[in-house]
């Protein structure tokens, strides 16, 4: 899942920065602008929290290290969290755009799980104390 989340995102970031659009559920289009505003603001707001978050944590905690999985764990939350409040906020009522955040969801339980201790050692391709 990590690992498809991954690959769809290198590849949306690199069409962006061609001109395009690549968006879940696997949307296609030729210009950014087709992205609807809700979608926008999820991501933004959601970016917003995630950074907020880890500032007030490394305030609060100092230097506590972290692994990438539990970054991408706290970001999937936050599009999930903030998400749900924008769609009710701006009065969305497309199936297929709450599928989206049923996807993200999902990938947040597994990222949830695997960010767990005993998994972190399983998925860790560096040396013991390569943290984020």
């Amino acid at each position: 899942m990590i690992f498809l989340l991954g690959v769809w995102a290198l590849f949306a970031g690199i069409v962006a920065l061609l001109g395009y659009s690549f968006s879940l559920p696997f949307e296609f289009s030729k210009t950014i602008n087709d992205i609807p505003f809700h979608q926008w603001q999820t991501i933004r707001v959601s970016v917003f929290l995630t950074f907020g978050y880890l500032a007030m944590r490394h305030f609060l905690f100092g230097n506590e290290k972290m692994f990438p999985v539990q970054f991408l764990d706290l970001y999937l939350k936050f599009i999930v969290g903030s998400g749900l409040i924008i769609y009710y906020q701006q009065g969305i009522t497309d199936y297929s755009e709450y599928a989206t955040l049923g996807f993200f969801l999902l990938a947040a339980i597994f990222s949830h799980f695997l960010s767990r201790p005993e998994y972190k050692k399983i998925l860790s391709f560096a040396k013991k104390n390569d943290y984020l």
